[in-house]
Parts: C-alpha cells; sequence; structure tokens
C-alpha cells in the first residue's frame, strides 16, 4: 500500500511538473495528511530574512515509516534545496519534486537560499549550512532522527547538496570568505544533475549558460573559485553516501561532471550509485523514468542502512 502511494506521488510529481496554481496549495490537497509550517525564519543576514518550509507528517499510513523509526518515534528528514543556476527560482517552485516524500511520511525542509542578485558566492553555501543546523537545532522540537538526514537539490541546488553534506569543519570557500565552523553529518546526498567541478564547464556553455559565473564574484580570484566550490575537491574516505541522477545529453551539466565525482568516490571508498538517463537533458525525464529514478532513490537509502547505522 505504501509502495503504491509513493508510486502515484511520482506520477502526480511529473505529470504536474507544470502545474501553474500555487503547488503549495496543491500539495497540502493531496489525500496523505502532514501539517505545514511554512516562512519559519532559520537565518537573518544583512538584514534579510532566509526562510524554510517544515512538512511534518500525521501517522495515516499503518506500520512505521519507510526507513524504521527505531521505536523511538523520530522521523528521518528530507532536506531540499531548489535549483535555478543560482539566479532564480526559490522553494515553491520545487513543492512538487517533495510529493513523494511526504507521501513516505517524511519530515521535508525545502529552503530558500540568497541568489547571485542577493549576494555572490559562497553565500548560497552558507546560507544552506546554517539551515542544516537550524534542522539539527531543532531535532528535538520536531522529532527529527539526526541519523537519518537526507540532503538534495536539483541543478544548482544538486550542486548546493553536495557542498551542504560533503563539507567538514575547517573548510575554506572563496579564498577564507567562509570557513566551515561545524561538521554536521547527514546520512546521504541524493544530487539531481548539479555540477562537482566548474572546471570542466567550456567556453561555449560559460557563454550560453551564465551560471555559475554570475554567482561568481569578478573581484574574487577565479580559479580559487572554481577549485573551491566544486564538489568534487571533498571527496574524501569515509565520506557521505551521494545518488547522483543525471541525463546523458544535458547540455547546462555535462554528463561527464558526474562520472568523474563517481569515479573518485569510489576510488575513496565512498558508497555511491550514479543513475543515467539515456538521451535525456536538463531534468526533462518521462513518468516511467522518474518511477524507475525513485525505485532506485529507495534502494539505496536502504542499502546506507548498515553504514549508517540505520
Amino acid at each position: 500500500m505504501k509502495y503504491f502511494i509513493f508510486t502515484i506521488a511520482v506520477v502526480l510529481l511529473t505529470g504536474c511538473a507544470t502545474h501553474k496554481t500555487n503547488s503549495i496549495d496543491f500539495v497540502t490537497s493531496m489525500p496523505w495528511k502532514s501539517r505545514l509550517e511554512r516562512d519559519i525564519v532559520y537565518h537573518t543576514v544583512d538584514g534579510m530574512d532566509l526562510k524554510l518550509d517544515i512538512h511534518l507528517p500525521d501517522a495515516w499510513m499503518a506500520g512505521p515509516p519507510w526507513w524504521g523509526d527505531h521505536g523511538l518515534g523520530k522521523r528521518p528528514v528530507f532536506f531540499y534545496i531548489h535549483g535555478g543556476g543560482f539566479v532564480v527560482d526559490d522553494k515553491e517552485s520545487r513543492q512538487l519534486r517533495i510529493l513523494p516524500f511526504i507521501a513516505r511520511d517524511w519530515i521535508v525542509v525545502n529552503i530558500n537560499y540568497r541568489l547571485s542578485h542577493e549576494a555572490k558566492a559562497p553565500a548560497a553555501v552558507a546560507d544552506c549550512l546554517k539551515a542544516l543546523d537550524w534542522v539539527f537545532e531543532n531535532a528535538e522540537k520536531y522529532q527529527i532522527d539526526t541519523d537519518r538526514i537526507v540532503v538534495s537539490g536539483d541543478s544548482a541546488g544538486g550542486h548546493l547538496a553536495l557542498l551542504t553534506g560533503m563539507l567538514m569543519e575547517g573548510d575554506s570557500l572563496c579564498g577564507g570568505k567562509y570557513v566551515v565552523d561545524k561538521t554536521n553529518r547527514v546520512a546521504a546526498i541524493i544530487n539531481w544533475f548539479g555540477s562537482t567541478d566548474f572546471s570542466l564547464q567550456d567556453p561555449y556553455q560559460r557563454s550560453v549558460y551564465k551560471t555559475p559565473h554570475d554567482w561568481f564574484d569578478p573581484n574574487d580570484d577565479y580559479e580559487e573559485l572554481i577549485y573551491s566550490l566544486s564538489p568534487v575537491n571533498y571527496v574524501r574516505s569515509g565520506g557521505v553516501p551521494v545518488l547522483t541522477i543525471h541525463g546523458t545529453i544535458d547540455p547546462a551539466v555535462p554528463f561527464n561532471q558526474a562520472e568523474l565525482l563517481h569515479e573518485k568516490l569510489r576510488n575513496a571508498g565512498v558508497m555511491e550509485k550514479l543513475v543515467s538517463i539515456p538521451d535525456k537533458k536538463h531534468g526533462n525525464f518521462s513518468v516511467e523514468e522518474r518511477v524507475m529514478i525513485f525505485k532506485e532513490t529507495i534502494a539505496f537509502l536502504n542499502r546506507c542502512n548498515p553504514a549508517i547505522k540505520l
């Protein structure tokens, strides 16, 4: 029954990908019950309030939620970071993408961060890490199991998800503009076609797809920027498991970026899975492909269980 509901949610996600009405209203009108706390301020910087939404499950489906609850009543968390090339979109635009995890009785945290016209790199990374701090700090209030937090995102959000999950205390970004002050270990990263190595973008891609270069401060050292903001440079032994979904003819983020990341992960002994979608571009996946992707997601997260003592 639960798997059937999950599959229906995936189909709805795909079929409503261009839904023009308020997607929060659409999600909260679904037959499963969840309570939405909207626009919670998780951090204030330079007078700007950064906000997130949290979807809290009801005990609607019989039995424990997928991934279990250890008998403690605590829930896993799906922490989502929207895409948009660092220049557009917000958490409202990705409500339908989080639908399958709400349907599976997870807590879902969906965040905003500063875009390039509001602050240059590495501000978005710092914001995502602050939002993750908020999740850990509010774990008791929301009955969050901090051993079962999955970070995910699409496109620019996939890149930010990788950095959010891979960075550790002491890592320095953009010539010391930001230094990570703590390590919040997450259970897994799900990267939907996010950049992994900015040095692999050729001049054509830089001219047609202006991002991430609009995100970069022109006063900063370019080589330092692309090195310190490329997730491939934070692969290390004992790292967080990574699942990547990527189209093989993606013109915005070339498929070889995903291949390079996963080669490095394998060489470092990190649990990983690259789900390649043949002859598809930047996320234009079919219903059948999305159902397959979420089956792969379930299998991968279940594989993570022994390694992270779930």
